[in-house]
């Protein structure tokens, strides 16, 4: 322990001596860097690709790039048939946009900012993140704030969900040790702006930027002594945000912090055994995941037995929940009942983690027998407590999985994932034509309403908010700006996502209250660095972060503005018609690079 002690002391003195905060253009890829190509590059005189579904087609007479089909040859109606418009949606519904702090931010040095566990990692383990990035300056959202949320305007989004930085408000993790009254007058000022603008502001309390100084004071989130220091925090937000926010998170994907940090070792604060392919300095993949997993627990009810203390919270109608990311599982082979016991796990294992003993005050009985003495109890005062701890469950849905047994498992060799016992895959037996984005997540709109009708089931009917849906795409800045912003296949997806929205509203009465896009703009990715972009925005980060609208916002604002309707699904029918459907003009692949692979986070 001293001797990780010290080496992090070290570690943190060099740290503060590198960041690096000025806006100079990134680094160009190698051919290598950018994985495989798919469909026509347009950026070399070879044709590298190869193309999937309709390109150029002599019976559309279709010249140059791909361009969308009619809705009505590719669409697919899921459901009974009955068209969705804005107005489908309760009238208090809203649409919105996610970011997080550490992601867009920048600012790190000079702002009176306190280091954080990711500041740490991507400075002293840079070889963790894709092409050695980091969020120093991120897309400058600190001195951008303004003008970004005229781009909101422009998509004539009602809502912005974002993230306070820790230790932006309180730099050493405690109000004890200083607060940083100039990030404090900042969250104000954002607060403000907002609401001036007609965009209601929804904040998430912790989004994984845990304080350094915590940290190397007794592990984070690793001991229990988190809790009361979780504790204190969401009180000062309260007091100091609590009068213009109405809509509070405490955590965002706790399984996602949990495991890739703490069993993978792929995010901060890059902790594992041995064994594991992230080759951590330290850790314990069998017990830590679920001793952070349990903290993040006790310090959610900690921060909710302050926030229902706080008058002016109250005052205003004020509501609090957690973020649960969650994919929807189904068998591989779905005549295989060990098949469908395992699609049964993995959903237990990502969502009822968290959620069962947020609604009935007990873990699931399958991790209880799985994991046994590895994982934590309540006490029963804590189980009464926390079966009234939500006033809504926030979903990041971001697609499907399918699923069997892992095999040849190492009973020496406990983590998670051994526990678990699942391997994932992209394909299902008897259904072709699945389009899976770059990080290897299959695009399933139903499956989201699956989800939305489990939740709705098993979990007591809660009010629901989607606080992050989008989809991912490769690009290192070679795209074209015309090639960059026509994301077609962005825009179908969250059409087809709005449009289950709509039919599980109305048919179906699942409580839905709001739905948020991931994201606003591309930007740190966390270990995937700048290469994955999900931005309603385009940002080019080698023009002074300059912020270009694509297709996909241009689309929603239409429809926002009640000038479109939705009845069809795209990518079902592509699956009717026989081939997978094309996302972008350019679609570059990198299925082997551990960094962009989604289900490496989980599992």
């Amino acid at each position: 322990m001293v001797t990780t002690t010290l080496t992090l002391f070290l570690g943190v003195l060099a740290l503060t001596s590198t960041l690096s905060f000025n806006a100079e253009a990134r680094p160009q890829p190698s051919d290598e860097d950018l994985g495989v190509v798919i469909g026509t590059n347009t950026g070399f005189d070879d044709d590298l690709g190869t193309v999937i579904g309709p390109h150029v087609s002599e019976d559309l007479d279709m010249v140059g790039p791909h361009t969308n089909l009619d809705d009505e040859e590719l669409g697919t109606i899921i459901g009974p048939e009955f068209e969705i418009h804005k107005h489908d949606f309760p009238k208090d519904f809203i649409f919105g946009t996610s970011v997080s702090a550490f992601q867009v931010e920048g600012a790190k040095k000079g702002s009176g900012r306190g280091l954080t566990t990711w500041d740490e990692f991507t400075h002293m383990f840079p070889d963790k993140v894709e092409h050695r990035d980091d969020a120093d300056i991120g897309v400058d959202f600190y001195t951008r704030y303004k003008d970004d949320i005229k781009l909101m305007k422009e998509l004539k989004t009602n809502g912005f969900r974002f993230s306070i930085s820790w230790t932006r408000v309180l730099p050493n993790g405690s109000v004890r040790k200083g607060v940083n009254e100039e990030g404090v007058k900042f969250y104000n000022d954002l607060i403000d702006e907002l609401i001036a603008n007609e965009i209601q502001p929804a904040v998430t309390l912790f989004h994984w930027e845990s304080p350094f100084a915590l940290e190397m004071e007794y592990g984070g989130f690793v001991d229990e002594r988190i809790v009361e220091d979780f504790r204190e925090f969401s009180k000062f937000c309260f007091e100091r945000f609590g009068d213009r926010v109405k809509n509070w998170a405490t955590f965002n994907e706790p399984t996602v912090y949990s495991v890739a940090g703490y069993s993978k070792g792929k995010k901060a604060p890059g902790r594992c055994s041995p064994f594991e392919v992230s080759k951590c300095p330290s850790g314990d993949s069998s017990e830590e995941p679920y001793k952070v997993g349990h903290n993040q627990i006790l310090s959610h009810l900690a921060a909710v037995e302050e926030f229902r203390k706080c008058k002016k919270c109250q005052e205003i109608g004020g509501k609090i929940g957690i973020v649960l990311v969650s994919h929807w599982y189904e068998a591989q082979d779905p005549n295989s009942s060990k098949d469908v016991e395992s699609a049964r796990r993995a959903l237990e294992y990502q969502l009822g983690w968290f959620l069962r003993p947020l609604t009935y005050g007990h873990y699931p009985t399958i991790m209880q027998k799985d994991v046994n003495i590895r994982l934590p109890e309540f006490t029963e005062e804590e189980s009464e407590k926390l079966r009234n701890s939500l006033d809504f469950v926030g979903l990041n849905y971001y697609g499907t999985f399918f699923t069997t047994p892992l095999t040849n498992l190492n009973s020496s060799e406990l983590s998670y994932g051994n526990d678990l016992g699942v391997k994932l895959t992209t394909e299902q037996n008897h259904s072709p034509h699945l389009k899976s984005t770059s990080m290897g997540i299959v695009i399933y709109p139903a499956g989201f309403m699956n989800l939305l009708r489990h939740i709705q089931d098993e979990y007591k009917n809660p009010e629901i908010y989607i606080m992050e849906n989008g989809m991912d795409e490769i690009d290192n800045g070679t795209k074209t700006l015309a090639e960059a912003t026509n994301d077609y296949g962005r825009k179908e997806f969250i059409k087809s996502h709005i449009l289950i929205m709509g039919k599980a509203i109305r048919l179906h009465n699942v409580r839905l209250k709001g739905y948020y896009i991931w994201s606003l703009m591309d930007n740190f990715e966390w270990e995937k660095g700048y290469k994955m972009r999900f931005g309603l925005y385009y940002v080019d980060f080698n023009d002074n972060l300059k912020r270009h609208m694509r297709s996909s916002g241009k689309w929603l604002s239409e429809f926002l503005d009640s000038k479109e309707s939705l009845h069809k699904c795209y990518f079902e029918g592509h699956r009717e018609k026989g081939y997978a459907p094309k996302l972008f003009d350019t679609e570059y692949l990198d299925p082997d690079n551990w960094r962009l692979s989604y289900a490496s986070d989980i599992m």
